[in-house]
């Protein structure tokens, strides 16, 4: 529009300037052919017939006929009327801080925090921000502190403080993230995350809460003792039944051992017989030739070189035949 407007203004002021004469030491105007070029100025109407539109960024149209358009224009070079106007909205990540948010709990008790939260414009609903709020400062004001505010008011009244300070402040927090970013997507506004840099909820519940955590400490540590107690004692009954088994074991092999060794005896018993201890005499005989046995002593009679040997035991056999009997082969 402004290029419209500058082009024929331009336009106008080349077309007198063009047909002004000087005749006798006054002015006047005659229409002539150099005026044709006062038509220039209107190139200048050409540079409103497109825009540009810088990276991370989107352009909103406003007509001044049809107001602002539901179409928006993505990074680079457009064509466009020469009445529109352009608008851009950056949709880069935006961070803002948050101090002194005060949220409501359960238990009647007030906790104060303190974020920083991340967020970019949609794209596609740009126009619906620019409609709303025209510039990312008015949205920080009018939009993401007062949503921010909701949505902790929402969460924290759910809980007791000793339970967002404590072991549910993870929950907390996520709850909080997820309302926050159902809000802010009714709005046009993509959430991306939430930091809480601080959490305060006065120095008597601080002070209470380390209690709790210190007595809740003391609970667990005598129950890790009782379990290791528990668990010591059993090993010990689990060592006595092992020991108690490997007695049994062991007598029972004992049991087994003596029982082969009283049956292997019984079986080298029942194999001598009269009939074997005259073979094994009868060996001894054709061994060492001439045998006598004496009171349980061998005396044996080597004939073949006529000498003898008394108290000789090296291949005796004695049958257990009275003393002082000769037997003779």
């Amino acid at each position: 529009m402004v290029f419209v407007i500058g082009g024929i203004v331009l336009t106008v002021v080349l077309f007198i300037l063009l047909g002004l004469r000087s005749e006798n030491s006054r002015l006047s105007f005659r229409f002539s052919g150099r005026q044709v070029l006062a038509l220039l100025g209107l190139v200048v109407v050409a540079f409103g017939c497109y825009t540009v539109v810088p990276a991370n960024s989107v352009g909103i149209i406003y007509s001044p006929f049809t107001g602002v358009s539901e179409e928006t224009l993505p990074e680079g070079i457009h064509p466009k009327s020469p009445f529109d106007t352009v608008y851009f909205l950056s949709t880069e990540v935006q961070t803002q801080s948050i101090s002194n948010v005060t949220g409501q709990t359960k238990d009647a008790q007030y906790i104060t925090m303190t974020i920083d939260i991340k967020y970019h414009v949609d794209t596609a609903n740009a126009f619906r921000i620019f409609k709303q709020f025209r510039t990312l400062d008015n949205m920080n004001s009018s939009l993401i502190s007062p949503t921010v505010q909701r949505s902790i008011e929402t969460v924290t009244t759910q809980y007791n403080v000793i339970d967002v300070l404590g072991e549910f402040r993870n929950e907390v927090y996520q709850k909080i993230e997820d309302d926050l970013s159902t809000r802010l997507g009714t709005n046009g506004v993509t959430f991306y995350s939430i930091t809480f840099t601080d959490t305060d909820a006065g120095d008597e519940i601080e002070e209470a809460i380390r209690a709790e955590a210190v007595a809740k400490k003391a609970v667990e540590t005598a129950e890790q003792e009782r379990e290791r107690v528990e668990i010591e004692a059993q090993e010990r009954v689990i060592e006595a039944q092992a020991d108690k088994d490997k007695a049994a074991i062991d007598a029972e092999t004992a049991i087994i051992k003596a029982k082969a060794e009283a049956e292997a005896n019984r079986l080298i018993a029942e194999s001598v017989t009269p009939e074997l201890i005259a073979l094994r005499e009868a060996e001894a005989r054709m061994e060492h030739g001439w045998v006598t046995v004496q009171g349980g002593t061998a005396i044996v009679d080597a004939r073949g070189d006529g000498t003898s040997s008394s108290g000789s035991t090296a291949s005796s056999y004695s049958s257990g035949t009275t003393s002082g009997t000769d037997t003779q082969q």
